[in-house]
């Protein structure tokens, strides 16, 4: 995405003052960008340079900035701020935004945050979140939520919601609950239905049902992500066993969520992971990357063993190499194009078990109609390169291989994130190095045994 006009124009600029700190000049510059603006522009600044404009940056425009950044940069300038400005960030953010990043820091580090803190009701709620593992619904939930009792009327219940929200306090409102007296969740409703309703209309008749949409603290945030995508909600009640409300989920947590399950995923497909985005490290990511390398490796090792295997017919009909690739590689990429829904369909939560044969069927489907369309196109270059030479009988099996390389290719792209999925392992693994070689091996084999077949026997 391309970096808006304004800060774009103001990068070089304001590098050259922070080069001679002329921070009267830079205070005056940096007042003209929007902590949006500085965002998007937060990468054309190396870290040094980010740690000195945060610092110069007014308090609130700082906190605007600070809740906008990503988790890494957010931890950074925790780890490098002094006291002084690290002060007004934790005592402006919410308890759960920063559970999000105290789970990432070191011991050392959390405590010194945690002694900066004068917020009691902050260091409690930070304290109970803090004992639920990152990436649960558990550590993900806001503490903080607004019980009504079902036997209150909608006029009662405004009254109630005007005495006890703060200013600060307004994002309570986008997630009202109906409790009995015990705490155990009966229901939701928005402050809408309470404008709308009869003034004299109990809770309990104008209350929306929660019994799908109820959340243990344990649960995964992907399942998390998955719920809200599924039921168009914008908040979630997380529950003990009891049914008792402990915390309330909202749709702005999970799309942060959702982001970074998709950086995750994507990462996963092509053999490396999420942290690379940020890594700079070179021998991090080379020990991460390595393990699927060596699997593409041995599968190219195997593909060797299996065109020597067939070096007799290579010999005679040399030009069966000059479409081995060519095969491979369409069988290859629709392979990854069949997995990569496969995963994404997965991950909604949309492949139930009556779903998963119709999904294997319809991606073999679609692999034999490519298959059949490029088989025609690569025969006939085949046989227009190659037929007065080898006659239609070379065409015929450089067709078959292309048609049977892609249906086998996107029949395995389906299963395969299945399989993995049923094992218990990130189907996002199965894409990438694995599903690409796995197929380049199928394709060979089928390619060069139907030429031994038909040219030479």
């Amino acid at each position: 995405m391309e970096q808006p006009q304004s800060i774009a124009l103001l990068v070089p600029e304001i590098k050259e003052l922070l080069t001679h700190r002329d921070y009267t000049l830079l205070k005056q510059v940096i007042r003209e960008c929007s902590a949006l603006d500085f965002a998007d522009s937060w990468r054309a600044f190396d870290a040094p340079e980010r740690l000195q404009l945060f610092r110069l940056l007014p308090a609130t425009s700082a906190l605007k900035l600070f809740e906008i950044l990503e988790i890494e940069d957010q931890r950074y300038l925790f780890e490098h701020l002094n006291d002084d400005s690290l002060f007004p960030l934790l005592e402006g953010m919410d308890a759960t935004d920063l559970v999000k990043i105290f789970h990432r820091i070191s011991p050392r580090t959390l405590k010194k945050m945690t002694s900066l803190i004068k917020r009691q009701s902050a260091l409690s709620h930070i304290d109970y979140l803090m004992k639920f593992p990152e990436g649960t619904a558990g550590s993900l939930m806001h503490p903080e939520f607004v019980k009504l009792a079902p036997k209150l009327t909608a006029k009662q219940a405004l009254l109630l919601l005007q005495s006890v929200i703060r200013p600060n306090q307004k994002e309570l409102l986008n997630s009202l609950f109906v409790t009995d007296e015990g705490g155990r969740v009966l229901g939701s409703l928005s402050v809408q239905d309470l404008i709308t309703a009869p003034e004299e209309s109990k809770l309990d008749e104008l209350m929306d049902s929660v019994e799908g949409i109820k959340v243990r603290p344990e649960t995964d945030q992907e399942e998390v992500s998955k719920l809200f995508s599924k039921y168009q909600i914008n908040a979630a009640p997380v529950v003990d066993e009891n049914g008792k409300l402990l915390g309330v989920l909202s749709v702005k947590d999970i799309i942060s969520v959702v982001k970074q399950e998709a950086t995750e995923d994507i990462a996963k497909m092509v053999g490396t992971r999420a942290a690379d985005v940020q890594e700079h490290s070179v021998f991090r990511i080379f020990r991460h990357r390595m393990p699927w390398l060596v699997v593409t490796l041995l599968g190219g090792t195997l593909i060797s063993v299996i065109i020597r295997a067939f070096e007799p017919v290579i010999a005679q009909v040399i030009a069966l190499v000059a479409f081995s690739p060519l095969i491979a590689g369409m069988g290859g990429n629709v392979g990854s194009q069949s997995a990569t829904i496969t995963v994404r369909s997965i991950a909604l939560g949309r492949l139930n078990r009556a779903r998963k044969l119709r999904v294997i069927v319809r991606e073999m489907s679609v692999g034999f109609l490519l298959g059949v369309f490029y088989a025609c196109v690569l025969g006939t270059v085949a046989y227009l390169i190659y037929g007065f030479q080898f006659g239609v009988h070379f065409s015929f099996v450089v067709a078959v291989a292309m048609c049977t390389a892609m249906t086998i290719a996107a029949t395995m792209g389906a299963i395969g994130p299945m399989l993995f999925d049923r094992l218990g392992i990130d189907p996002a693994t199965a894409t990438g190095p694995l599903v690409t070689t796995t197929t380049d091996i199928i394709s060979n084999l089928i390619y060069f045994t139907l030429a031994t077949i038909l040219l030479l026997h």
